[in-house]
């Protein structure tokens, strides 16, 4: 039993497909912060590169809410496009949404099956919330735009290269 100082500690149930996921959240009794989240906190500091976390995101569980069709939910964000929430634990996921049915898979196998056209959020409503556009722009536009924010994070200047490779790939 908890000392009267301790703070409560909550049971959440959360359905996903057929199986019964138990939670215990609060005080000493909460977990470290999974890789994902960490690698996430880490990008959004400034102290590791977006290069870094693509691996990591890629073998990470990540935790969606499942719509009562097949799919994913997706939110259009006015001249953002359209976005889907993932999030690396299954408690954060139900902050956001509440007790729902649920998806667990890895990253890659996300992105993998996601529709072109459509970004990736990492825990939404956390400091570390990172977006994931792998699926919304064509793979070249992507590694520029990753190396200019790379270089912008090290204090290292454009070059003249990639900014006519980003010209080429904004003018088709």
């Amino acid at each position: 039993m908890a000392a009267p100082d301790s703070p409560l500690t909550t049971m959440s149930l959360f359905a996903a497909g057929s199986t019964l996921i138990a939670t215990k959240g609060g005080g000493a009794e909460a977990k470290s912060e999974p890789v994902v989240a960490r690698c996430a906190q880490d990008v959004v500091a400034g102290r590791r590169g977006l290069h870094e976390f693509d691996p990591v995101f890629a073998r990470a569980t990540v935790y969606g809410r499942r719509p009562a069709r097949p799919g994913v939910e997706t939110v259009d964000v006015v001249g953002r496009g359209r976005w889907t929430f993932v999030f690396s634990t299954p408690q954060r996921l139900a902050a956001h949404f509440g007790d729902c049915d649920f998806y667990a898979t890895t990253g890659a196998d996300l992105l993998d099956q996601l529709p072109i056209g459509i970004g990736v959020m990492l825990d939404p409503d956390d400091e570390h919330r990172l977006p994931i556009p792998d699926r919304m722009v064509p793979p070249k536009t992507l590694t520029a735009i990753r190396r200019r924010a790379e270089q912008k994070r090290t204090g290292h200047d454009v070059s003249i290269d990639e900014v006519s490779v980003t010209r080429e790939e904004g003018a088709g």
